[in-house]
């Protein structure tokens, strides 16, 4: 038997008699759950006030903030007649982020909402998804740089958009959790491995934005006189950089300490190469070897996420 304080035992919907579930904590402490409730679910709701915001991009970045906060529904509204400025801005937040759509509008106020249910949401598909999409990435990129065929890299900014799609919604389900421990403990997700999660999403969301960089060099460069020279050393450094990438992000996944310490090690033999040739290819300004020292450094970043990655899944591994 043990006796529970009223408030929150309401709140998760216990009753007298009812079975609840116990958990021991790393620190030696206890975490109870109920165990076979349906708890009621947690709502909330941020508002904003748009009234003297002139700045869409402030506005875009408030919207942002509080869906990764894991309010259920944000509010915005206005003193004044709602601007076509603001509404387009809420409308292209709905548009890019996952789950949100609008509910209600008029002149004064948006209500947007969140529509998915997060139990629903495996944050192991959520890594496997970025690893598609950057790897997808990285191998277009590589191809246009090897054959000067630049179509396949044109959607690159889009398909970064996807990533950071992503990104946003694996950061809100990790602020639900830490909300929300029931759920947390239903989908058998600890907060230290939500939160792991979290950290290799954003370095993954940072390759995005790395393989964007590069593929935005590439077609600047067909403006140039002479046009584009065709980089025959990209084959073979793109499939480097996409397998050991598919390695890192395998290591730990599958929480892997061999395969991770083997993808550092490789990955350490690779940039010492790098070091060796690099200021050789960019030596003269603009030249013929200006696209393969942009390759180089853009690819060194690369490789130096991926190594970040082992090393996290080492230290995974360890636990």
């Amino acid at each position: 038997m043990i006796t529970l304080p009223k408030d929150w035992a309401n709140s998760v919907g216990l009753n007298k008699n009812d079975t609840v579930g116990i958990q021991v904590q790393p620190d030696g402490s206890l975490s109870i759950y109920p165990k076979g409730t349906a708890p009621t679910s947690k709502q909330s709701r941020k508002v904003i006030d748009a009234t003297n915001i002139v700045d869409r991009g402030f506005l875009y970045r408030q919207l942002v903030g509080a869906y990764i906060a894991g309010h259920s529904s944000i509010l915005i509204t206005s003193e004044e007649p709602i601007s076509s400025a603001i509404t387009s801005t809420v409308n292209n937040f709905v548009q890019t982020s996952i789950g949100i759509e609008t509910v209600e509008a008029d002149e004064s106020h948006i209500l947007i909402a969140d529509l998915i249910e997060y139990e629903t949401i495996d944050p192991g598909r959520i890594i496997e998804r970025m690893r598609l999409l950057i790897r997808g990435m990285m191998r277009d990129m590589y191809d246009a740089a090897l054959t000067g065929d630049f179509e396949n890299i044109n959607d690159m900014k889009s398909r970064d958009t996807e990533i950071d799609r992503i990104f946003w919604l694996a950061c809100r389900q990790c602020n639900i959790y830490q909300k929300d421990a029931v759920l947390s403990h239903k989908k058998g997700i600890s907060i230290d491995f939500m939160t792991a999660c979290i950290t290799l999403c954003r370095v993954l969301e940072d390759m995005g934005d790395q393989v964007c960089i590069i593929s935005d060099y590439l077609l600047m460069m067909t403006a140039r006189a002479g046009g584009y020279e065709k980089n025959k050393e990209a084959d073979k450094l793109g499939k480097t950089v996409v397998s050991l990438f598919t390695d890192s992000v395998k290591s730990w996944t599958e929480k892997d300490l061999l395969l991770a310490e083997k993808t550092i090690n490789e990955i350490n033999e690779v940039l010492g190469g790098f070091c060796r040739t690099s200021r050789k290819n960019i030596a003269a300004d603009y030249g013929p070897g200006y696209a393969v020292g942009t390759l180089m450094i853009g690819s060194k970043k690369l490789l130096e996420n991926c190594k970040i990655v082992a090393e996290y899944a080492l230290a995974l591994a360890m636990e």
